[in-house]
């Protein structure tokens, strides 16, 4: 992770921000302790998922962008794609510039999956419920909607200029 200095802060935005990615560490690792990280499901292979994961966070990459991501050879990646497709995980989509080019972008399966994975919050808070006062989940209910409104504002602009863009 950049150092928060890299985004241009101010000292003291810089400073909060340096906290609050070292608290985020320190949250992780305790829930981490507690919960024990979310086993892989039976059907995936460490590589498919490390291969879903990527087109979860970047939908629209090429097969050969995967490959290169990933470290892997054209042919590694394709057959990794081609299990991934099989199993409904993830969808390829013709690029509209170059027919040749065949774009990867996850189901709803293919997400559910990443969702499940990334479950450990959830598990954790189940944990540790019983030990927050109302007043402690309002707070994280208030922190948690603050940071969602922050990453719809910051996507917004994003997403416009995607759907501004020439076809």
């Amino acid at each position: 992770m950049r150092p928060p200095q890299a985004f241009g802060l101010d000292d003291e935005r810089a400073t909060l921000a340096a906290e609050l990615v070292e608290l985020n560490m320190q949250v992780h690792d305790r829930a981490i302790g507690l919960v024990g990280p979310m086993p892989l499901p039976p059907d995936l292979t460490m590589q498919q998922f490390r291969v879903l994961g990527q087109v979860v966070r970047r939908p629209g990459s090429s097969g050969n962008e995967l490959g290169a991501l990933l470290g892997v050879s054209a042919p590694t990646a394709s057959g990794l794609i081609d299990r991934l497709v099989d199993k409904g995980l993830i969808a390829r989509s013709d690029d509209a510039d170059d027919r040749r080019v065949r774009r990867l972008h996850p189901t709803e399966a293919g997400r559910d999956v990443m969702r499940q994975m990334d479950s450990m919050f959830e598990r954790a808070l189940g944990v540790v419920l019983g030990v927050l006062s109302v007043a402690d989940l309002e707070l994280l209910c208030t922190s948690a909607r603050t940071m969602l409104t922050a990453l719809e504002r910051v996507g917004a602009p994003a997403a416009a200029a995607v759907s501004a863009e020439p076809t």
